[in-house]
C-alpha cells in the first residue's frame, strides 16, 4: 500500500478554473454558485487530492454565494490520507475572503476552515463535519527531549448512515530511546492506559480526540464497537513523534467493519 501524502492546492495546475468562475454574478449582484467537480474515473492519490481540494473550494464558495455574497475568493489544499479498495480518504482545508453588499455599503469577511476529512468512492463524495475534543493536557511537563509536538491524536470517521459508539483506548507500549526514536518495551503497565473513553459518532461525521499525550515513545491505539452483538475493532501501533498534524491515527467505520490507519503529515493553508 502506498502511504505517501499528496498535497494539492486547488488554485494550482490541478484546477485551472479555480478562482475564475466566482466573477460571474446574478442579476441582483450576488455571486453565482459553481458546479462541483467530477470524480476521476480512475482515482489515484494525486487525482483524489486534486479533486478534494477543488471540491472543498467550491463547497466553501457556494456556501457564501447562498448567503448572498457579491464576491468570493477561496483557495483550498488537500492531502491524500489512505485508501482501502475503491474508498479513498483525504483531508482538505480552505481559506479566503467573502464580500457582501448592503445598501451600498461593502463588508469583508475572512474565511478560514479547519481541516476536514473526505471519503471519495465511486458512488459518492462525503465531506464529514468534525467535532474536536481535547482529551489530554497535551503538555506533560517533561524536558523537551522527552516530548513531541504535535501530541498524539486520534480521528474517528463514521462513513455509515447509522450512529456508532466506540470505546477508544491508548496504551503506552515503549519508551523513547533518548535519541529521538523508540526504545525498549514497557513491561510495567500498572498505571493503566493513557486514554480510555467512549465516543459517540453521528452518521457520516468525524470526531478528533486531540492532545492525548506528548510523551515520546510507542503507543497502541485500539477502537472497539459492538453492532448487533458483533464486536468490530481497529488496532494500530504508532510512534510519537508522528505525523505533523492534530490527529496521527485514523479509525474508519464503514459497512464492512472497522479499520485503523496511520495519517501522513498535513500542510495546512
Amino acid at each position: 500500500m502506498d502511504r505517501r501524502a499528496f498535497l494539492v492546492g486547488a488554485g494550482g495546475a490541478a484546477s485551472a478554473l479555480a478562482g475564475c468562475t466566482d466573477l460571474v454574478t446574478l442579476g441582483d449582484g450576488r455571486v453565482a454558485e459553481r458546479d462541483l467537480p467530477e470524480r476521476a474515473a480512475d482515482p489515484t492519490p494525486e487525482s483524489v487530492a486534486a479533486y478534494v481540494a477543488e471540491y472543498e473550494e467550491v463547497h466553501a464558495h457556494n456556501r457564501h454565494a447562498r448567503d448572498g455574497a457579491s464576491e468570493v475568493t477561496v483557495d483550498a489544499v488537500a492531502t491524500f490520507d489512505h485508501a482501502a479498495g475503491d474508498e479513498h480518504f483525504a483531508t482538505a482545508q480552505h481559506a479566503g475572503t467573502a464580500y457582501y453588499e448592503d445598501d451600498g455599503a461593502r463588508s469583508v469577511g475572512e474565511l478560514y476552515g479547519r481541516p476536514v476529512p473526505y471519503l471519495v468512492a465511486p458512488d459518492r463524495t462525503l465531506r464529514m463535519p468534525v467535532e474536536r475534543r481535547r482529551v489530554g493536557t497535551g503538555a506533560s511537563g517533561r524536558p523537551p527531549d522527552e516530548t513531541a509536538s504535535p501530541p498524539l491524536g486520534v480521528r474517528l470517521c463514521n462513513v455509515t448512515d447509522d450512529p456508532r459508539e466506540f470505546v477508544v483506548t491508548v496504551v503506552r507500549r515503549s519508551a523513547a530511546d533518548g535519541g529521538g526514536g523508540v526504545g525498549g518495551d514497557i513491561t510495567d503497565e500498572s498505571d493503566g492506559p493513557v486514554l480510555s473513553t467512549t465516543v459517540e459518532l453521528d452518521p457520516e461525521s468525524a470526531v478528533e480526540l486531540l492532545e492525548v499525550t506528548d510523551v515520546r515513545g510507542g503507543y497502541r491505539v485500539t477502537a472497539s464497537m459492538e453492532d448487533d452483538g458483533v464486536t468490530g475493532q481497529g488496532r494500530i501501533e504508532v510512534g510519537l513523534p508522528s505525523a505533523d498534524r492534530g490527529p496521527n491515527v485514523d479509525v474508519i467505520v464503514g459497512e464492512s467493519g472497522v479499520s485503523a490507519w496511520h495519517l501522513p503529515s498535513f500542510e495546512g493553508i
